[in-house]
């Protein structure tokens, strides 16, 4: 940690936009303040997702419906109960809140319109298979501004919990201070900054996706990562796997099998958004007809309030994380 870290260590997640946040970024108070009602917002998510069960005290404080049978979301997967009450959280939290936005969209409704200048992308629990095997889950957020992303993080629900957060050029990780008798009680506090390696070998690989029905330019993909000596770490959870990434260097990749299943502005562009902050990079892989076929984070359509409707559901396959090993796939032959 470097001496200007070191100076900020024990600053709250408000405080620290306050300060560190330049006064010419875009509508900085009402930004400041979408990031809170979020991150405070996943406080009782965390402790939900530690009791395990449905949490009847989250119920009736937050007069949240409790969801009766069977529900399945925009992508036909099966929807857990945590899931569904995740999402009412967070919902509940910015539509009480003071700052008005163009949109809302979460993969468990169609994207709820306002007329603020700020539109918001939330996962509320990525990876929420895993919970009932007891490993990592994460929630994603994206926030747009005329279309385009202006700062994104996600919050890991593990051993502990923190908040990655990229903003104004900057990466930074805050922790969630469960001290009985701090003054920071239940509020991230600054942790440090962050920095992504560029290895060629010895990182990571976590892939996702049916292997039986790759491309060969995706499987001689995957020969080069294991003879450079990329380790296994593939979990289902992609933000628990983008994090190692983040930590180790190396990859996260899905294939399309036949159809790639992460969802673009959901998941892809919040965290690519946080890997080239810190010089990584991302690649959309199968979009169209070819599987094999690749698109840069440039060409993404924006994602604004005339076509939430229609993109906001759009899923593909990809390619996140150190630069030079994304640049590997391009120079693969078919």
């Amino acid at each position: 940690m470097n001496e200007s870290t070191e100076k900020i260590e024990k600053i709250k997640l408000s405080k620290y936009l306050e300060k560190y946040v330049s006064q010419d970024f875009p509508y900085k108070n009402d930004l400041i303040e979408l990031i809170k009602i979020i991150s405070e917002a996943t406080i009782p998510i965390r402790g939900l997702l530690e009791r395990g069960i449905t949490s009847r005290e989250i119920h009736y404080r937050m007069e949240i419906p409790i969801p009766h049978g069977d529900s399945i979301n925009i992508y036909d997967e099966q929807q857990i109960h945590e899931d569904i009450l995740t999402h009412s959280i967070i919902l509940k939290a910015l539509q009480e809140g003071d700052v008005d936005f163009a949109f809302i969209a979460s993969e468990e409704a169609e994207p709820i319109l306002g007329n603020g200048k700020f539109g918001i992308t939330i996962d509320p629990v990525d990876g929420s298979s895993n919970v009932a095997v007891n490993r990592t889950v994460g929630t994603i957020v994206g926030i747009y501004y005329e279309g385009r992303i202006l700062c994104s993080f996600y919050i890991l629900y593990g051993i502990f919990t923190n908040l990655i957060l990229a903003i104004d050029g900057k990466v930074s990780e805050f922790i969630l201070d469960l001290t009985p008798y701090s003054s920071t009680f239940y509020h991230y506090v600054f942790y440090g900054y962050l920095s992504m390696p560029n290895r060629e070998e010895g990182g990571i690989r976590a892939m996702g996706g049916n292997s039986s029905q790759w491309s060969n330019k995706c499987r001689k993909y995957k020969q080069l990562l294991i003879e450079n000596h990329f380790k296994d770490r593939y979990s289902g959870s992609f933000v628990g796997d983008f994090h190692a990434v983040l930590y180790y260097g190396g990859i996260y990749s899905y294939f399309p099998c036949p159809k790639g299943k992460i969802r673009l502005y959901y998941e892809w562009v919040p965290l690519a958004f946080i890997a080239r902050a810190l010089g990584g990079d991302f690649l959309i892989i199968g979009e169209g007809t070819q599987l094999d076929e690749t698109k840069n984070m440039e060409d993404i359509e924006p994602l604004t309030r005339e076509n939430i409707h229609r993109n906001h559901a759009i899923t593909c396959g990809g390619l996140i994380g150190s630069k030079q090993v994304v640049n590997w796939f391009k120079n693969i032959k078919s």
